[in-house]
């Protein structure tokens, strides 16, 4: 049982005794691992810095504790930045926090070529990443139920033999490293970066973030975990084990929240295609038209209970993983520029960008783009049909010729997926959104409207204008098969194609293997001006240097390409599920590889992705809520258009057949607002561990207050004793 009693609130003795103790065990490794901090001011980025000699005497200690140095974060500078940028950057990551400066590990790699800058691996000791996640506010498990992490409350978080490693996962502390770099900001006093007069700084400026834009740091990511790799990859992409559960946590931990959600995401919607792949061979089977409108009641019911499912599920995943209660810093993005203003909330100097201005981007310059996109899209689809009437005209109807439009409109389908994904990137780019919520949120939208009118245009051209519906359902497999085919092709091989060709560059003739005199010559001056910097260099046979050099050629991964493509195929699946009972099997069908594909590109052809935390799946719940809505609509008008319909309604009036269409229509929407009415979001053990935690936190705070006020009575009146 959760003892109510005890204060969640450490006191200051319990504090400083937990801090002494974590110095006491970190302070061996803080001697052997860091360098003397340097603490410059403006008038003193000029001076001489300790040079590798000067710190002679513990060359061997750091030899020694090479080894013990874990990269949480690898930074590539560019080849061309001036000394004092770099020499400034550089003093901020290690500077203590108390100067501004993100007291943070460096070490450097050998310096290979003159055309590679400097490369440093980051690191912290553990005090420091204990006391970044208090700083965060992560809340993690204790033995009495979920809590926000306290360093002055260690002990809480110690159960079942764990040590301090155990408290944040790797995903926890790639997070809170990254964190504290993007929160080294400039200060009131540092208006431009050191050797860039043109480069403006605004007090609170993320440092980094401005290298980054500015071109400075050309690469930051996080090397992945080869032993980690190798074991979890037995269990999770091993094609002998599709059938068993994904390790979910394991994911979690590693990669972050938001890519545990995805795979828990598409595990669960695979597990639940079942249903509808069942009621698809039922109905094939066994349907006409008398019992189609109980197989699209059916069909509602899987939709609208398997999204509510899906966000119990949501619920207690981010309960137990400490995001329920996520709230979300609405701090600007790295990308968002503007006129320096008075922030109307801090006072500080940040940027400032008319919202106006951003409406007239998205309103006047987005929409009708847009719009032209959807035109296009619309105006390839009906000469897709023309042509085709053509070839029936000329071959006849059983011609395969006549395939050829449709297999030519699938292919032009998939291609245009990859290019509406760059192409709303850089529309939302242009709209100069403030936080990134609302820039995932326009980029997600743009990418919804592009990829429904895509995929869907030319099906509901067939269904509703053509109303064939033997071509109709021949053109969805086609485009479904053609469109799966082609996006697992490219999701796996272009990255590996790329990798391979950035490899050979690299590493096999190019500019790693260029031993020549001019290019040694080149490195030792480079090596010089390094070692002036006063940073631990890695030894030249460390495995991460190589690690680097492989992983530096691959791409960035992220989930928005996944969710597209599982977004397109639900779509597949229900928009006409009436007249394709066999979508849900093909979509199941693939989904068992796509899992595993998934997992094998993650691990093996994309960089190591920065953990994100999230408490559901974000705006994609409801893009597919969405599309669960509009099946209602277009099933029912499949229904009202189909022949077996017509032949059972061949007496009524046209007028009774919209009528009785319509309530069907209402009665479904109905049945999917009762279902989603009557489950509720979240859990009840989830909701009264939420109301636990509240009640305890007011009386911890109460009890707090009250310790306080005692403490106060009797330094001012001696009249008892505040215990």
């Amino acid at each position: 049982m959760h003892n109510s009693g005890k204060s969640t609130i450490p006191s200051m003795e319990q504090r400083k005794s937990q801090i002494n103790l974590l110095n006491f065990m970190d302070q061996e490794k803080q001697r052997r691992d860091s360098k003397e901090f340097l603490f410059p001011d403006d008038n003193l980025l000029h001076k001489r810095r300790p040079s590798a000699h000067d710190h002679s005497a513990t060359q061997s200690e750091d030899d020694e504790s090479a080894g013990s140095f874990e990269s949480y974060m690898v930074i590539e500078f560019d080849k061309n930045i001036k000394r004092d940028a770099l020499h400034w950057i550089i003093d901020k990551i290690r500077m203590r926090k108390s100067d501004g400066g993100a007291q943070l590990l460096i070490r450097r790699e050998p310096c290979q070529s003159k055309e590679k800058g400097l490369i440093i691996h980051i690191s912290a000791s553990k005090l420091r990443l204990l006391e970044l996640a208090d700083e965060i506010g992560f809340t993690k498990p204790t033995r009495n139920g979920m809590r926000n992490f306290n360093i002055g409350c260690l002990d809480d978080f110690l159960f079942d033999n764990m040590t301090m490693d155990d408290i944040l996962t790797p995903a926890d502390k790639q997070f809170v490293i990254k964190y504290a770099l993007e929160n080294i900001k400039a200060q009131a006093d540092e208006r431009q970066l050191p050797g860039y007069a043109a480069v403006s700084l605004y007090h609170g400026q993320s440092i980094i973030h401005a290298a980054m834009s500015e071109e400075l740091i050309v690469n930051m990511f996080t090397l992945h975990d080869k032993e980690f790799m190798k074991r979890i990859g037995t269990e999770w992409w091993n094609l002998r084990k599709m059938f068993y559960n994904q390790p979910i946590e394991k994911i979690r931990k590693y990669f972050g929240d938001a890519i545990g959600f995805y795979f828990s995401f598409v595990g669960f919607y695979t597990s639940a295609l079942v249903i509808p792949t069942i009621l698809g061979i039922l109905q094939f089977l066994f349907g006409d038209g008398e019992t189609t409108p109980y197989f699209c009641c059916l069909y509602v019911v899987w939709m609208a209970v398997f999204l509510e499912i899906w966000k119990r599920k949501c619920s207690a995943m981010a309960y137990k993983w400490g995001t329920l209660s996520l709230a979300t810093i609405e701090l600007p993005r790295p990308d968002y520029y503007g006129k320096l203003g008075r922030d109307p909330i801090t006072g500080k100097l940040t940027p400032q960008y008319p919202q106006w201005k951003t409406m007239t981007q998205v309103y006047l310059i987005s929409v009708p783009v847009i719009l032209l996109c959807i035109g296009g899209a619309a105006f390839m689809t009906i000469s897709q049909f023309w042509f085709e009437d053509y070839l029936i005209e000329k071959f006849g109807y059983e011609s395969y010729i006549t395939m050829i439009p449709s297999i030519f409109q699938s292919i032009f389908v998939a291609i245009l997926t990859v290019f509406y994904d760059r192409f709303a990137t850089f529309l939302t780019v242009k709209e100069n959104h403030r936080t990134q919520n609302q820039y995932e949120r326009h980029r997600v939208n743009k990418l919804i409207v592009l990829e429904f009118v895509n995929n869907f245009f030319c099906l509901f051209y067939i269904a509703f204008v053509k109303r064939d519906m033997k071509m109709l359902q021949n053109q969805l497999m086609t485009q479904m098969l053609i469109l799966q085919f082609v996006q697992n092709a490219q999701e796996f091989l272009l990255p590996k194609l790329k990798q391979k060709y950035v490899l050979w560059f690299c590493c096999d003739g190019g500019i790693f293997n260029k031993h020549n005199d001019d290019n040694e010559i080149d490195t030792k001056r480079l090596t010089e001006v390094y070692d002036d910097l006063n940073i631990q260099q890695l030894d030249d046979d460390d495995p991460r240097i190589k690690q680097n050099i492989r992983e530096s050629a691959k791409d960035e991964y992220n989930t928005y390409d996944d969710y597209l493509e599982l977004y397109i195929q639900f779509g597949y699946v229900v928009l006409f599920s009436s007249v394709a009972p066999f979508a849900a099997f093909w979509a199941l069908f693939n989904n068992f590889f796509e899992i595993r594909l998934d997992a094998y590109k993650l691990c093996k052809t994309f960089r190591r992705p920065f953990a994100r935390r999230a408490k559901n799946t974000g705006a994609w719940q409801l893009a597919f809520e969405v599309l669960a809505c509009l099946s209602i609509m277009s099933n029912c008008g499949i229904l009202y258009l189909s022949p077996q319909v017509r032949e059972i309604t061949e007496g009524m009036s046209t007028e009774l057949k919209v009528i009785i269409i319509v309530a069907l229509e209402h009665f479904l929407l109905l049945l999917a607002w009762i279902i989603h009415k009557g489950i509720p979001d979240r859990p009840s053990w989830v909701r009264i561990a939420l109301a636990r935690n509240d009640y305890e936190s007011k009386q911890a705070l109460k009890r707090e207050s009250v310790q306080r006020t005692k403490n106060i009575i009797f330094r001012r009146f001696k009249s008892f004793h505040p215990k």
